[in-house]
């Protein structure tokens, strides 16, 4: 009686391991098949029983047995018609392997293998019929019942032609139900997708599904199983996303549809259990998981981390039981495997835990995040309720200015808030075409790497190269050897304009700028800052990023043309569609000083598991370079530069807030801050200014790459000390 589906069986691994797996019961419950045999024989239409029974006769027990797990039991659906084809073969294979051979018989007494088409179909599994269809009438129950019956006749016929003349009557049979259906005001376009859909045409697939019409199946099933595909929103077509915006509500991940999907099919406490990427765990945009989850019940949850080569985010396995009514308070089981998948750890945990923790993110259950989350848990929940909606955007903390400094007022030492909070700020400028406004500053190795460059990008403008007979390498040098600086710059401009702004490759830099062409940023105006500088020294420093990934401090060698020309055409376009066209956002915040963090958090040792945050000095700056500036007094930017830099902020932030590699500026705002004593307030300074004049140092070439690691090593061990006393 079980009913299993895989929803995206690809080549039928999950069903073929099932079908294993069951086999094994039956094997321990019913040894020799008594029970088993008259329940298969009982279960098809009476005029079959004879010729199935004959059949039976001299068959293996395991072949018995697996002959009637796959006409009732397992069902697979794929939207790749050679995915379904795969399937059914490796089904063929595993009922050929249980026949025994008799040399002296024709055919060699192998009966001919069952007809899978109705078990394995080719679908689009996330697109159903609408569920507020009419009422069936009687008479088309009951062509539905003739056509499974038929379908049941096909799955046993030994016979081709007897295959072709019952696959004749579901023709006729689905001719009549379309006129039925018509009479009861099925719509036109769900009655030709239900009386057109033939199992037995190998060439199409249907683009949608449906376990009533396809497979006979009305309640539901009881195991849903499988590997969901792994493709992002941006691997789905707009006509799709609407599609899918239709059906659920939302359009995401396609592995988050199969998990509402799933959950669907399911029948009252059916399984779901899955291995897919664990993104969902904490991450916003799937917080709509989480919380179909935990309507249910949660029975298991396996942190698999990463056990396979190509796909590059972490992985779990989950097993949820559809429950409409789960208790309040129940345990479930956590198995982490991040040291070990074939021994994983083992815990049992209460779902509270994950009703409770802030945003209902899932995190990997031990001791030490269990006190994490007992101290913070919900006393950050508390406040993501109270004041998420006022801080989430620049916007929003600029629309709630005055009680978010009323809140802070109230703030004393010991207090625990939000980073969001107590700073401001967000994402910077793109300008999309790189090379006309920025460059690398004269003397740095970046400006020696720009007039290496330069020859080479300039053989690519073929057209111009050949008007102006440069036909190599040395002609481009000395091309170029006969321009100023002005003129190159002006060159390469025109070019871009003339051939493309990607001629060159997208964002190269070109400019080299002198340090009579930069401004004091200490003496510019408001106005200067806000909408550009007049004269000679236009060009000011611009923080794009650092590729290296340095902690506490790193001077930026890119500077930008902030002229008035320059700041005007920037403002005037931003947002506009085209080529070219740039984005300003947050420029009250430009010229501030601050902190920011690399984006990406790929750790490759647990040396390199840290945020990566440094002070941010007066620059304006770019959209991967997201930075905050503190506007509460006691807690100032270096402060939070050090509590970043921690290994504990670092494991809250991957464990509670988002255990994907990419952290957004709203990711950065839940991080809960201390408000620190004057005491604890020195200790920060200390460790910062010690952190920052190394840097300086390693920059300035006083000391070695290598010294200055050695010696931050030292302070992050100091740091992390702290920290831990400080919040645990």
């Amino acid at each position: 009686k079980i009913r299993i589906l895989d929803p995206a069986c690809g080549s039928g691994a999950f069903p073929m391991g099932i079908l294993h797996k069951l086999v094994l019961a039956l094997h321990k419950l019913d040894p020799q098949n008594t029970k088993w045999k008259k329940r298969l024989i009982e279960g098809v239409p009476p005029e079959l029983q004879a010729e199935v029974e004959q059949s039976l006769q001299n068959k293996s027990l395991d072949y018995i047995r697996k002959l009637g797990l796959i006409e009732h039991c397992i069902f697979g659906v794929d939207i790749q018609e050679i995915a379904i084809q795969i399937s059914k073969l490796r089904f063929f294979i595993s009922l050929l392997i249980e026949q025994e051979i008799d040399d002296s018989k024709e055919n060699r007494d192998i009966r001919a293998l069952p007809n899978l088409e109705t078990k394995f179909v080719a679908a689009n599994t996330l697109i159903g019929l609408d569920a507020d269809l009419p009422l069936k009438s009687d008479e088309i129950m009951k062509l539905e019942e003739e056509i499974f019956n038929v379908r049941e006749r096909i799955f046993y016929t030994n016979s081709r032609s007897e295959k072709y003349k019952l696959q004749r009557k579901l023709t006729d049979i689905r001719n009549q139900l379309k006129t039925e259906l018509a009479k009861v005001g099925f719509p036109n376009d769900k009655a030709e997708k239900i009386t057109q859909w033939d199992p037995f045409d190998q060439n199409t697939h249907a683009d949608w599904f449906d376990p009533e019409w396809m497979f006979g199946i009305k309640t539901g099933f009881d195991i849903v199983i499988g590997n969901p595909p792994y493709v992002s929103t941006k691997g789905v077509s707009e006509n799709d996303k609407k599609i899918l915006e239709k059906q659920f509500g939302f359009a995401d991940d396609l592995y988050n549809h199969f998990y509402f999907k799933g959950m669907y099919l399911l029948n009252e406490k059916g399984i779901l259990t899955f291995i897919s990427s664990k993104t969902f765990w904490t991450i916003q945009t799937k917080k709509n998981l989480r919380e179909l989850i935990l309507r249910n019940q949660l029975l298991q949850l396996f942190d698999t981390a990463n056990p396979f080569d190509t796909p590059m985010v972490d992985t779990c396995v989950i097993l949820i039981q559809k429950c409409s009514n789960p208790p309040e308070n129940y345990l479930f089981k956590y198995l982490d495997g991040t040291k070990s998948i074939i021994n994983p750890e083992v815990y049992i945990s209460n779902i509270e835990y994950y009703k409770n923790a802030p945003n209902q993110v899932f995190f990997s259950i031990n001791d030490y995040n269990i006190k994490v989350y007992e101290r913070y848990g919900k006393k950050v929940n508390k406040l993501l309720s109270q004041w998420w909606d006022k801080i989430s955007t620049s916007k929003n903390i600029e629309k709630n200015k005055t009680r978010l400094e009323e809140y802070r007022k109230s703030l004393k030492p010991g207090d625990v808030t939000l980073l969001g909070l107590i700073t401001e700020g967000g994402q910077g400028l793109a300008t999309a075409n790189n090379g006309k406004y920025i460059g690398v500053k004269k003397g740095t190795k970046w400006a020696e790497n720009v007039k290496k460059q330069r020859p080479e990008k300039l053989l690519l403008a073929t057209e111009f190269c050949h008007e102006n007979h440069i036909t190599n390498k040395i002609d481009a040098i000395q091309f170029l050897n006969d321009l100023s600086e002005t003129g190159i710059r002006n060159l390469f401009d025109r070019l871009k304009e003339k051939y493309g702004r990607d001629i060159f490759g997208q964002g190269w830099l070109y400019r080299i700028v002198s340090d009579d062409e930069i401004a004091d940023v200490d003496s510019l105006t408001d106005d200067d800052k806000l909408n550009g500088i007049t004269g000679d020294k236009t060009f000011v420093p611009y923080d794009k990023g650092d590729k290296d990934g340095n902690r506490w401090y790193a001077p930026t060698p890119y500077y930008i043309d902030w002229s008035r020309k320059n700041v005007k055409f920037l403002k005037e376009n931003s947002g506009k569609k085209g080529e070219g066209m740039p984005v300003v956002r947050n420029p009250q915040f430009y010229f501030r000083e601050g902190f920011c963090w690399n984006f990406a958090l790929l750790p490759k040792n647990e040396e390199s598991k840290i945020i990566k945050c440094r002070i941010k000095e007066k620059t304006v700056n770019d959209v991967m370079t997201m930075a905050l500036c503190s506007i509460f007094k006691f807690s100032p930017n270096y402060y939070i530069v050090a509590l970043l830099n921690s290994k504990f902020s670092y494991n809250y932030l991957k464990t509670f807030i988002n255990s994907t590699a990419g952290q957004q500026i709203n990711d950065i705002r839940q991080l809960p801050i201390i408000i620190p004593t004057d005491e604890q307030l020195c200790k920060y300074k200390d460790i910062f200014d010690s952190a920052v004049k190394i840097q300086k140092d390693k920059f300035a070439g006083k000391i070695s790459v290598d010294e200055a690691e050695e010696k931050l090593a030292e302070i992050q061990k100091e740091l992390d000390k702290f920290v831990e006393g400080m919040y645990l």
